[in-house]
């Protein structure tokens, strides 16, 4: 011991070093030891000139605790220098219930402000134990200390100390608010008699408190008491008892559907949603779809552009909800809204789009703003009307890439063959989803004209324009473009090749395959492995025999996927075809081709399969085991 009581004598004098490193070595150090001496040397250092040691010394005595670091910090909330005193108030919140017996013994300092702050901290700690001192303090001669020890003891909730509140709030006037609003916290019911008697007080303010008190405390009796004043002529007081009456309402589901004369607090509603109060909000947007009139909706369509992203969101399904009737009321907010608000308005007439808004909405395909007029590109897409048109055609130029694309796709839903040309000179976009969007305008629309165009372009100098010309032929996908994608199976580039293929797979009908069966044999591995899947979807086991040359391909994917394609057929009629692909030197042909005979069920492969265990690889044996569950034995 006496070797520690060294030690902590050395930490000690290293907390007057000039060096900041030694006075950090010491409280760090000193943090390890339970002495009244070392934590009586990290209160001396929350001292300290600097704030990050200070700070340090503050976290090493939470760790502590104990009493004496309480009962020394408390010293402390009369200290000269604000900075320390509010760290060791700080302190003591962190030290919670152990601080609470030595803020006690300081709750009849001589000091009136070390008085206040040991009410405030209490209050923070919310300890039981301090409602007698505390209640004690209510008949404080300091009037501060006073409506601290009110408030704290509201903080704390306790019933014990409804009595002493009750008083105080009868008999002491300056601190009547406090034990009100206290009360209310308290939430018991049993001072409901004593709060309704403050209601006939010609003090507003103290009206104002018992009306709270009395909806926090949500008894469903209260609810015709707050009624009578929710035509009091202080607005102040009648926004308290519908206020009031909310929360009551609202923790008491029995009585949910008592009436309010909400049209007249339509303004203080929605002032509370705009500024963030949770309960009013949650009551608000909960209200039966009848009660939107034209000032609610109105209200509600001006908080759009500051609400949270949670709230709009409720908001837009409210005013989806509505349907159209709501159109109007926000078409006519637009041109005063800011460029943000704005976009989210636009937003809100997406579900209720009709061909009436279609003059309101063309002048804003001029905004300044880029989002503004890819949302007005959208809706007027949604309207569908040839009026739309003129707009539409000149956002198909506009200087920003993301409204070019959402007006070539608009321009698909309205358009006709006379929009082919407009389309057009979309695929030569320097951007991928204007291009994209151009190519889907047109596979919309679907005319000869467009078919016609698209055949053209399998042979364009430009490569894009080759592989947009495949696809929208694949997606147009009717009668018309079978011939146009057998020519494509013969194009240059693989990837059309093989677009091509699979457009030809998913059409289906297709007379003659001979294009495909060559496509078998073609250089590259993804187009062979296309045609083979092409071929089993149009001809189904029919095409077994005419792929399995491709068993004995040079590249082991084509293989794995030839296997797995006649596998996936389920037919004991292509065993042998399969059979020999389990002496493959390949691994991973070997795993395809006992996945595919566990599918076709031949059970006289078994041992076969079972051998295929002994050569160490992992897959393999998980797959063998696989296989043979699948077809009836794990032996």
């Amino acid at each position: 011991m006496t070797n520690v009581i060294d030690r902590i004598g050395e930490l000690l004098a290293k907390l007057q070093s000039p060096d900041f490193y030694q006075r950090e070595e010491a409280v760090r150090e000193l943090g390890q030891y339970t002495e009244d001496e070392a934590v009586a040397g990290l209160v001396l250092a929350t001292e300290d000139g600097d704030l990050g040691l200070r700070e340090l010394a503050a976290d090493q005595l939470v760790r502590i605790k104990g009493e004496t670091a309480a009962q020394l910090l408390v010293q402390f909330l009369g200290h000269d220098d604000i900075a320390t005193r509010n760290l060791a108030a700080e302190t003591l919140v962190r030290f919670g219930s152990d601080a609470v017996p030595a803020l006690i013994g300081a709750v009849d300092d001589d000091d009136y402000d070390v008085r206040k702050f040991v009410a405030d901290l209490l209050g923070l700690i919310k300890d039981e134990r301090a409602v007698t001192a505390l209640s004690e303090r209510l008949w404080d001669d300091n009037i501060n200390v006073v409506c601290s020890a009110a408030e704290a003891l509201g903080e704390i909730g306790s019933k014990q100390a409804i009595p002493a509140l009750v008083v105080a709030a009868e008999k002491i006037e300056d601190t009547r608010l406090q034990a009100l609003e206290a009360l209310g916290k308290i939430g018991d019911g049993s001072v409901l008699d004593q709060l309704y008697a403050y209601l006939e007080t010609d003090d507003p303010m103290v009206r104002f408190a018992a009306i709270e008190a009395i909806g926090a405390i949500g008894h469903p009796g209260s609810v015709d008491k707050m009624a009578e004043y929710l035509a009091d002529k202080d607005c102040s007081i009648a926004e308290t008892a519908l206020t009031s009456m909310i929360d009551i309402i609202q923790r008491n589901p029995a009585i949910a559907n008592t009436e309010l004369p909400l049209d007249n607090f339509v303004p203080f509603l929605f002032d509370a949603v705009r500024n963030g109060d949770q309960k009013i909000t949650d009551f608000v947007l909960s209200r039966p779809s009848n009660w939107y009139n034209e000032d609610v909706l109105k209200s509600m369509i001006l908080i759009v552009g500051v609400v949270s992203d949670d709230v709009l969101e409720r908001i837009t399904e409210i005013l989806g909800g509505i349907g159209p009737a709501v159109n109007q009321h926000i078409l006519s907010n637009l041109e005063s809204a800011d460029s943000e608000t704005k976009a989210m308005l636009l937003d809100l007439l997406k579900n209720n789009v009709d061909a009436q808004m279609t003059d309101k909405l063309i002048p804003y395909a001029e905004d300044s703003d880029p989002e503004v007029r890819q949302k007005v590109a959208h809706l007027l897409g949604s309207i569908a009307s040839p009026e739309c048109l003129p707009a539409l055609r000149r956002l198909t130029t506009d200087p920003v890439g993301h409204v070019r694309s959402a007006a070539f796709g608009a321009v698909g839903w309205v358009g006709s063959e006379s929009e082919v040309e407009v389309l057009i000179a979309g695929l030569d976009d320097s951007y991928p989803d204007v291009r994209e969007a151009a190519l889907g305008a047109l596979i919309l629309i679907g005319c000869d004209k467009a078919v016609a165009q698209f055949r053209a372009d399998l042979n364009h100098e430009n490569a894009e324009r080759q592989r947009l010309a495949v696809m929208a032929l694949g997606k147009i996908g009717d009668s018309s473009v079978v011939e146009a994608l057998i020519e494509a199976t013969q194009h240059s580039e693989p990837a059309n090749r093989r677009s091509a293929i699979e457009a030809l797979a998913r059409i289906g009908n297709i007379e003659d395959v001979s294009p495909i069966s060559v496509a078998l044999s073609d250089e590259d591995s993804s187009v062979r492995k296309a045609a083979v899947s092409a071929l089993i979807t149009l001809q189904g086991e029919k095409a077994v025999p005419e792929i399995r040359f491709l068993l004995d391909d040079g590249d082991q994917w084509v293989k794995y996927y030839v296997i797995n394609a006649i596998g996936d057929l389920g037919s004991d009629k292509f065993i042998d075809y399969i059979r020999p692909c389990l002496a493959a030197s390949q691994d991973i042909v070997k795993i395809a081709a006992v996945k595919a005979l566990a599918k076709m069920g031949f059970r006289d492969t078994m041992s076969e399969i079972n051998r295929l265990r002994d050569g160490g690889n992992k897959d393999i044996v998980h797959a063998v085991e696989d296989a043979l569950l699948t077809m009836g034995s794990g032996n």
